[in-house]
């Protein structure tokens, strides 16, 4: 990160994050952080959210340089009410141990048919693989992963640490590697 705080260096990797997926194509998906007032709104809870974004707030609300805390809004530019908040991924960066993990990510317009549908995990590991390509971390951790999405975070690459049991981790190359063949259709087969 050289002379960069982690505030900036979360900026940076949004930045390419957004480059990287307008390559894909998905240039009306905007990449951003939580507004204050996102962060209100998920802490006064979500009623047709999956996760408990109330809980989900009070324990990963902060800052990049205070606590680690790297959160993401997705939103789409085209949508009908493109100043709204259309997805979210919460993010955490321990310093101490030099380990990313994966928080908390949901699809909060799941229920349309939206340029977001069935990318929202892969923009997170895009993000990611950015964040710890760039510190040389060679692994990237999903924190209490539902039961509903360890299919998919399986066709990833990731797998339960075996002394971890609440944890599960891919390596930054596997999961570059499910990108590309996700992105380009070859032989990726999503469960």
């Amino acid at each position: 990160m050289n002379d960069l705080t982690l505030q900036e260096f979360h900026h940076y990797c949004l930045n390419t994050t957004q480059e990287i997926i307008n390559g894909f194509g998905w240039g009306n998906i905007s990449v951003g952080s939580l507004s204050e007032e996102d962060k209100d709104r998920l802490a006064a809870g979500i009623e047709e959210s999956k996760l408990n974004w109330a809980w989900g707030m009070e324990h990963y609300r902060g800052t990049a340089d205070n606590d680690g805390i790297l959160d993401m809004s997705l939103k789409i530019i085209d949508h009908d009410d493109p100043g709204s908040l259309h997805a979210v991924i919460i993010c955490k960066y321990d310093a101490r141990r030099e380990e990313f993990a994966i928080c908390m990510l949901e699809n909060l317009i799941a229920a349309e048919e939206t340029p977001l549908t069935g990318n929202v995990f892969t923009i997170a590991l895009v993000y990611a693989t950015t964040f710890c390509g760039m510190l040389g971390l060679e692994e990237v951790y999903i924190d209490d992963p539902i039961q509903d999405a360890q299919a998919r975070y399986r066709s990833y690459g990731f797998a339960f640490i075996f002394d971890a049991y609440n944890k599960m981790s891919s390596t930054v190359v596997d999961i570059q590697d499910k990108i590309r063949r996700k992105v380009a259709g070859i032989g990726f087969d999503e469960e």
